[in-house]
């Protein structure tokens, strides 16, 4: 068996661990824009509640249209735990990106240098962020995922029509990530040359598709709606603007120094100015350049929008790496530019270990799901010391369930079951009457999530049960 077939036991090993352990969402947008639509496609959530998004019809349902499909077959099989249900749809993502990345990985290998192939199949599947990004049930890394699969199609020569639709799908799921198939058709015209005739096949394969989007997405709003167009116009009038803090243009090449992992962060950097200077008409660098430079024009900036690149960026080091060893091939071999890849190791192993046991996002849903654990289907009433962030969806909560955020801790006879969450900083393990239940990330994480945060350091959520009505101050 080859290594690249190998590597795939442990591949899919890291993705199931980081499915199981990935308990939450990353971002507002995952719960918001899948799985509340999928519940409110399914008859569980009232259309008052659900995004503005969804009201101007911006959002296509195709993620919500598969999340409602997996909850209702589970249903049948009488799985009804939220917690279980969203572990599918991370489990689901994950087998997508199995076969993504590993077609992915044949297709790009024979233009690797031989004695650096079995460095880039490790780092595709072993790159810290890529496996933990992978198994998230969003836009952002469904369209990196269905982008890289059209291309793929693309590195082995396949029937344009099909490249065309896998790229509309990452379109449909993601209207941003259409800037990917931009830059891919500027390679393909400007330096590959590509006939028309492919492009052209490529264009009825995305429209074909888009259709099948259009009938999907008005089945599922009840109307005739074209959401890329609705979404589209929305971005260019700045209807939706005012809702976003403006940031600088540079702010993404920060978030990706920073939220990549800094040594690793810098070596991406590093990696797209030496591909940049020494092999400008690689492929890779045809997508990665006119995402950012687009993505840098918008006011609105968040990490999240990085995520459709993240199956790229062992491609771009591999690349660059490549580069450096046809330049410099001897300087490469020497004992010295080794030595530059076992920090670099050392820190992607540790950062792979952190990044699989963590929770998504700040832990929040971790706690909700030891409140399942306790107390089932019992009703509880959540105090929180602190800010919208630490809000639980009534999702993942049992029925009647309430929250409120406070000041102070006010006990009540009327509330059974009363918890509270706070930050650990607040230091409410000395109040006697509350008896700690859970912490968002596992205690041996937060030494190494502090270092990861910088400047915003790490404050973890715990979990609290009040044990008397004397509160204890």
């Amino acid at each position: 068996m080859t290594f690249r077939r190998w590597c795939l036991l442990p591949a899919a090993a890291v993705l199931a661990l980081a499915a199981w352990f990935g308990t939450g969402y990353s971002s507002e947008d995952e719960f918001q824009h899948v799985i509340l639509l999928a519940e409110h496609l399914r008859g569980h959530a009232d259309a008052a509640s659900l995004p503005i998004d969804y009201h101007q019809g911006w959002r296509s349902m195709t993620l919500p249209l598969i999340a409602a499909g997996v909850f209702e077959a589970a249903g049948l099989s009488g799985v009804t735990s939220p917690f279980t249900l969203t572990l599918l749809l991370r489990l689901l993502t994950a087998a997508l990106a199995l076969w993504a990345v590993g077609g992915f990985v044949r297709a790009v290998l024979p233009s690797v240098r031989e004695e650096n192939r079995q460095a880039f199949i490790l780092l595709s599947w072993f790159l810290w962020f890529v496996p933990v990004l992978h198994v998230r049930f969003s836009g952002e890394a469904w369209s990196g995922m269905l982008f890289l699969r059209g291309l793929t199609l693309l590195l082995d020569a396949r029937r344009p029509e099909a490249i065309g639709a896998w790229w509309a799908a990452a379109l449909l799921v993601r209207p941003a990530a259409a800037i990917l198939p931009f830059g891919a058709l500027l390679w393909l015209l400007v330096v590959r040359h590509e006939p028309w005739k492919r492009i052209g096949g490529m264009a009825i394969g995305a429209l074909a598709f888009l259709a099948v989007g259009i009938a999907a997405d008005s089945l599922a709003y009840g109307r005739i709606t074209f959401t890329l167009w609705n979404y589209a116009s929305a971005a260019l009038t700045g209807e939706e603007a005012h809702r976003f803090t403006a940031l600088p243009w540079h702010q993404h090449l920060l978030f990706g120094l920073k939220y990549a992992a800094l040594p690793i962060g810098a070596a991406l950097l590093a990696a797209a100015a030496a591909l940049l200077a020494l092999k400008p008409r690689h492929p890779v660098l045809w997508l990665l350049l006119p995402f950012l430079l687009a993505h840098s024009l918008l006011p609105n900036k968040e990490p999240r929008f990085l995520i459709p690149l993240a199956p790229l960026m062992p491609w771009l080091l591999m690349a660059a790496w490549d580069a450096l060893c046809e330049r410099w091939p001897a300087a490469m071999r020497s004992a010295g530019a080794m030595r530059i890849l076992f920090p670099f190791a050392a820190v992607n192993v540790l950062a792979l270990a952190v990044g699989i046991a963590t929770p998504a996002g700040n832990g929040r849903i971790k706690l909700a799901e030891a409140i399942h654990e306790r107390y089932g289907s019992e009703a509880v009433h959540i105090d929180h010391l602190g800010d919208w962030r630490q809000w639980i969806p009534p999702f993942y909560l049992a029925p009647r369930s309430t929250e409120a955020f406070v000041e102070r801790i006010v006990p009540s006879k009327e509330k059974r079951n009363h918890l509270v969450i706070a930050r650990e900083s607040q230091g409410l393990d000395r109040v006697q009457s509350l008896k700690r239940m859970a912490v968002a990330a596992p205690p041996w994480t937060h030494r190494f999530l502090a270092w990861y945060g910088l400047e915003d350091g790490h404050d973890p959520l715990v979990l609290y049960r009040l044990t008397t009505e004397n509160i204890g101050h």
